[in-house]
């Protein structure tokens, strides 16, 4: 290779590395013919060198190529992959947890087989690549550290829009290098003429440059043609290198790039109706003459290059170019496994007569065909392919209303549910227009778990016009369509409703006892009630979400019913319980390998670990979960990571800027929940940034009182009170003050998933009656909050409750109580130093200094009859006294008697035990 040798340098220092247990991924890009393929089949002869086994995909460009099909070519030489990567349809109702599973076994089966000798990954054509190859080839860069493989990745340029949006995550992989190829410079072409014996290599080194910027194919063209043509011809140079060949050859070709670049020839002897035995020696023809290559990979042949396919390509006449995409539909059809999206495509291409019929019946296979691939981007794309053949074929309503259903199903699980509501609108007005209620139905059932309050009311819409056309004897329908409608009520706040819904739903789905309707009904039931106030019911229905799992059809089944538990033994303190469904819990994941029951677990250990103050422990299962949280992909189980990092600041009173910015940057990426917004005052609290607090904090103070029982609702209100007490916004902790002083003592968790545990819910409504002036009540509170946190081992809980406490037994102005304050606040702030919080401890050293002013303030005695006291502790007499202090016995006697009428005591034992109590 000329002029690449720092190139082969670093993706020879990529292959040690990968042997010696650091693998990598090498990202190499460049125009068309710039020496991607040239550089891979350099670093494949280097894997010979070192024995490294080699396996290589690529992705081709035809709209038809089926999802994963560049693994799927790796698969040939890694067969543990197959298994893998073909996936049982439906074998998750979570889009994203079941292609998480996917990918990570995927990558685990390539990690086996790298354990070894290591393994060189080889995907050229990224740029070609359906969007799942790429989502695989991001979750496998984030694994490479820990193995011996090395991926050598090539794409153009210029590449697609999902190359495009994928490839920053590619490029910001720890372990990814990346290497732009650009054309040979001037000295490399006189290098390569040299080696070819031209005459005055400088002077035509030159000439060559200009007219092809170092492009290597292009260079090699010239040089082959011994032309000067300009840059503008060079795609008649690309097909003058079928000059020469026979005729026959020439449209065999024809026909072969109309298949793609790479060839079958027991296909294209199908296609063209040729014995197999002269198509191979035609074959030999055009690799003779250079057009074609072998590719050793797949023991086939090529295209030189994808310029030369695509020249041939576009050269041909359209009648030929559709003749040769009919034959080829109808050839893949009689294969043993017709590749339905390559079929499908085919067709499309025809335009033979009949066509849209054909394309509509390999489309669909082709998009549930993707679905149980997990290939959802892709599903969507056949699916829409699969409406518009139906469209042009006249299909009536019906047929439309469904296959457009599926296209909003698709789109959903793609993650576009703008569009798939777009979708699901048009499918229930084809589906009224056909008289189909069921598919009415179905078009209000694709959209769930979404939270914005446009969508939602649009979702709740669809809903209501299906609950009118479904039959009222389809009880199942009727509970799923109530449920959805429960559910959606939930997250706009209307938690009325939500429970009214929720408790119709469930009592049709009782009336015909599907499990899995049962099981969508419990879950919006469950989300209805998840307030403080309905903690018994929540525990009810999560005990039997877990005794129907095993009737259900849904993997996740296991899963919920011990989520809840969970949660609702947090809201007891009883950890205890918790221990034991997170047990549970981790049994689910490692049965299944669910992502998403990983995450809860996770999480949940989080919880527990920060509310016990093993904060350390805390970040190390916070980060776990976020880890698992980014390859699922789902914007809310990753902002509940920063949530919880957000909580531990307010939990140690401090925040890292960068890490505020941070933040701050997440929340407003969800205007829309008040919830999140509330964290943009409080970090602006921490960040010591008052006025904006204040600002940001303006649109909350009145809302305590507008806010109705439901999801949410307590975690809201405590965080609107502890900004208000951070902020000593009196008037709005009135207002907090009055929603929860009236709840049960129990413990911070309300059920809609316990991000985080702050202890006793007593000791933030003791905060808010201290600041609002209700002292006696604030005593009794942090009293109850000191026993109910130490009960359950919640250190930095019961170390703020003892702080609490000794700042209102302070403000309650009792010079009694100030010995029994100075104890709690040094408690408090022995724990606060051994957890490491130092906002609080700072608090609690203000506060000790105050007990210690207030001490002296109160204190009756002069300085000489402290110091007399201080003499009767030690259990001296009047004499001893006197002679210390250099005074005469009867004065001390004098001292003595003042003393005890000062302090009301009635002998000098009192005396000492007050002096004990006295700070």
């Amino acid at each position: 290779m000329v002029g690449r040798a720092e190139e082969l340098a670093q993706v020879r220092a990529a292959l040690v590395g990968a042997c010696a247990r650091t693998g990598r991924l090498v990202l190499v890009s460049g125009a068309a013919g710039i020496g991607k393929s040239t550089l891979v089949s350099a670093v494949t002869a280097m894997a010979g060198e070192y024995a490294v086994p080699v396996a290589a995909g690529y992705a081709i460009d035809d709209a038809g190529m089926p999802p994963l099909w560049p693994w799927r070519r790796i698969a040939r030489d890694v067969p543990g992959l197959v298994p893998v990567l073909s996936p049982n349809a439906g074998t998750s109702t979570d889009s994203a947890v079941a292609r998480f599973t996917m990918f990570a076994d995927a990558c685990q089966v390539l990690a086996d087989a790298a354990a070894d000798r290591g393994l060189l990954v080889v995907l050229e054509d990224l740029q070609w690549a359906d969007r799942s190859s790429l989502l695989l080839l991001r979750h496998l860069a984030g694994e490479l550290a820990r193995t011996r493989i090395l991926v050598v990745a090539t794409y153009r340029d210029t590449g697609s829009a999902e190359l495009s949006e994928l490839l920053p995550d590619l490029l910001r992989a720890e372990e990814t290098r990346s290497t732009g190829l650009t054309g040979l410079t001037p000295t490399d072409l006189a290098h390569w003429l040299r080696l070819l014996s031209h005459d005055d290599p400088d002077a035509q080194a030159d000439r060559v440059w200009a007219r092809t910027a170092g492009n290597p194919l292009f260079v090699r063209l010239l040089l082959d043609r011994g032309t000067d043509a300009g840059s503008a011809e060079l795609h008649q140079l690309v097909l003058a290198q079928l000059t020469g060949l026979d005729t026959e050859v020439r449209d065999l070709l024809d026909a072969a790039s109309v298949l793609g670049e790479r060839i079958e020839p027991s296909l294209l002897a199908e296609v063209t109706g040729q014995p197999a035995a002269q198509v191979d020696a035609r074959l030999d023809q055009a690799v003779a003459h250079g057009v074609l290559v072998s590719t050793p990979d797949t023991a086939g042949l090529s295209f030189a290059h994808a310029l030369v396919r695509d020249a041939v390509y576009e050269q041909l006449a359209p009648s030929r170019r559709t003749a040769v995409h009919e034959q080829a539909a109808i050839a893949l059809e009689r294969s043993p496994r017709p590749p339905a999206a390559l079929v499908a495509n085919h067709w499309r291409r025809s335009g033979a007569p009949g066509w849209a019929a054909h394309c509509l019946r390999w489309a669909r296979l082709a998009s549930r065909s993707a679905t149980a691939l997990l290939a959802y981007d892709e599903a969507a794309r056949f699916a829409a392919l699969a409406r518009h053949a139906a469209e042009a074929d006249g299909r009536d309503a019906g047929v439309r209303a469904e296959l457009t259903v599926e296209v909003a199903a698709a789109e959903f699980v793609a993650g576009r549910v703008d569009a798939s509501l777009v979708s699901c609108q048009a499918a229930a007005r084809l589906a009224q227009e056909a008289g189909r209620p069921d598919l009415i139905a179905a078009a209000a059932l694709v959209i769930t778990g979404m939270g914005d309050p446009e969508l939602t009311q649009a979702v709740d819409q669809l809903c209501a016009n299906a609950i009118r056309a479904v039959p009222a004897d389809d009880a199942t329908l009727h509970a799923r369509l109530r449920a959805r409608q429960a559910m959606a009520a939930s997250e706009v706040d209307e938690p009325v409703r939500a429970r009214e819904l929720s408790a119709e739903a469930l009592a049709l789905a009782e009336r015909d006892g599907d499990p899995d309707a049962l099981l969508d009904c419990l879950h919006a039931r469950h989300l209805s009630l998840c307030a403080p106030q309905f903690l018994a019911e929540r525990r009810a229905v999560a005990a039997r979400a877990c005794a129907l799992a095993h009737r259900a059809q849904q993997p996740m089944a296991e899963l919920w019913g011990h989520v809840w538990l969970v949660d609702a033994a947090f809201q007891a303190g009883d950890l205890a319980a918790v221990d034991q469904e997170l047990g549970r819990i981790e049994q689910v994941a490692a049965k299944g390998e669910h992502a998403i029951a990983w995450w809860h677990l996770h999480r949940l250990r989080a919880t527990r670990a920060a509310l016990i103050g093993k904060l350390d422990k805390a970040v190390e299962y916070n980060e776990a979960a976020r880890a698992v949280a980014e390859r699922i992909g789902a914007i809310s189980t990753i902002g509940m990571s920063s949530s919880f990092l957000e909580q531990l600041a307010l939990l140690r009173g401090t925040i890292d800027r960068d890490l505020g910015e941070t933040i701050m940057a997440a929340l407003q990426a969800v205007p829309h929940v008040a919830l999140v917004r509330i964290f943009i005052p409080l970090t602006h609290a921490l960040l010591g940034e008052t006025d904006l607090a204040r600002a940001t904090f303006a649109e909350f103070r009145h809302m305590p009182a507008r806010l109705q029982p439901g999801p949410r609702w307590s975690v809201l209100l405590v965080h609107i009170g502890i900004v208000a007490c951070m902020l000593d916004d009196v008037e709005t902790a009135e207002r907090v003050h009055h929603e929860l002083a009236g709840l049960e003592p129990t413990y911070m968790c309300d059920g809609s998933g316990a991000a985080f545990s702050g202890g006793s819910l007593q000791r933030i409504t003791a905060d808010l009656a201290l600041v609002t002036g209700r002292v006696d009540e604030a005593i009794e509170r942090y009293t109850d909050a000191v026993e109910m946190n130490a009960r359950i081992g919640a250190r930095p809980f019961t170390a703020l409750s003892r702080l609490g406490l000794a700042k209102a037994l302070l403000a309650k102005g009792e010079r009694s109580e100030l010995s029994t304050a100075r104890e709690l606040v040094t408690a408090a702030a022995a724990e606060f130093r051994r957890l490491d919080l130092p906002g609080p401890l700072a608090s609690a050293d203000a506060t000790l200094a105050a007990v210690d002013a207030a001490a002296r303030a109160s204190n009756p005695l002069s300085p000489r009859e402290l110091e007399v006291v201080a003499r009767i502790v030690q259990a001296k007499s009047n004499r001893e006294i006197a002679q210390e202090l250099v005074l005469s016995e009867r004065t001390v006697e004098t001292h003595v008697r003042n003393i005890l009428a000062k302090l009301g005591c009635a002998s000098r034992t009192e005396i000492a035990a007050w002096s004990s109590r006295t700070p």
